[in-house]
């Protein structure tokens, strides 16, 4: 299980779950940046850098599917301008049409300048709907897994800094997660953020050191990693035990960009 390659015939699916209530514009750790700027950063790096995955010479090949799904306010797909109103969209679209581009000077380079393509801007505005958010993930990875059957199955990544304001999440996370495609079971990782200071709880295989009952919570939703995500972890100096999940609690801004580099790594992309 878990070991189907990714190709243009066999493409991978993965779906971002983005908290946006308005307690997302405090600070992120100790850092000056907010929880929804730093959140925002990262996930444009990260798409950015499966974009450059997907690059062979002049072409992006389409061997992910990806999604921006965010809740506060509202709840819906996130995507802005050409994309506006996609639950998923093949990665050369989103390579394609970006929100904006940014000019960026390299810091070696102050002649050489660079346009940083934005996918995702910052909101914090009203409450955390997870549970909405959740089962309007499924209504999206359920066609998709049907369509792709013979694929890895999807992959979803929920960050949030925050308990859910619309119920209990652990039942709707299990459906979430009963959702499979030949190659195993949908993938469900969490991510919380917060304004501590306090360190990180990275990649637990127990509840036991967790600090409260909301932590506990996000425990319980998330899908234990797969040894080639274990591997990729071990290899970038991150230490974990047996049956480690992708769960983060805590995370400051480092362990934020850690934790959705390896809860991405699916199995190896090929170049057909």
């Amino acid at each position: 299980m878990y070991t189907q390659p990714i190709d243009r015939a066999h493409p991978g699916c993965i779906i971002f779950l983005v908290d946006r209530s308005t307690s997302m514009e405090e600070p992120l750790g100790a850092s000056s940046a907010s929880k929804a700027d730093s959140l925002a950063q990262a996930v444009n790096r990260l798409v950015r850098n499966l974009v450059l995955q997907c690059q062979r010479g002049e072409q992006i090949r389409d061997y992910y599917h990806l999604g921006l799904i965010g809740y506060g306010a509202t709840v819906g797909s996130i995507f802005g301008g050409d994309l506006a109103g996609h639950n998923l969209v093949p990665i050369s679209r989103v390579a394609d049409y970006p929100l904006r581009l940014v000019s960026e000077t390299l810091p070696d380079s102050p002649n050489v300048s660079l346009d940083r393509p934005i996918w995702l801007e910052p909101v914090a505005n009203g409450g955390t709907p997870m549970v909405k958010a959740i089962d309007t993930a499924g209504a999206v990875v359920v066609d998709w897994a049907n369509e792709h059957f013979d694929s890895f199955p999807p992959i979803v990544v929920n960050v949030s800094d925050g308990a859910a304001t619309d119920g209990d999440p652990r039942s709707m996370a299990e459906q979430l997660r009963s959702v499979h495609t030949r190659d195993g079971a949908l993938l469900l990782f969490n991510v919380n953020v917060s304004s501590s200071p306090g360190p990180a709880v990275q990649y637990p295989n127990t509840p036991r050191d967790l600090p409260d009952a909301y932590a506990r919570t996000l425990f319980d939703m998330s899908s234990e990693l797969t040894p080639y995500m274990v591997a990729v972890a071990r290899g970038m100096g991150l230490v974990m035990g047996e049956g480690a999940r992708g769960f983060v609690f805590n995370a400051d801004s480092g362990a934020l960009s850690e934790f959705l580099d390896v809860g991405t790594r699916v199995s190896q992309v090929t170049d057909r």
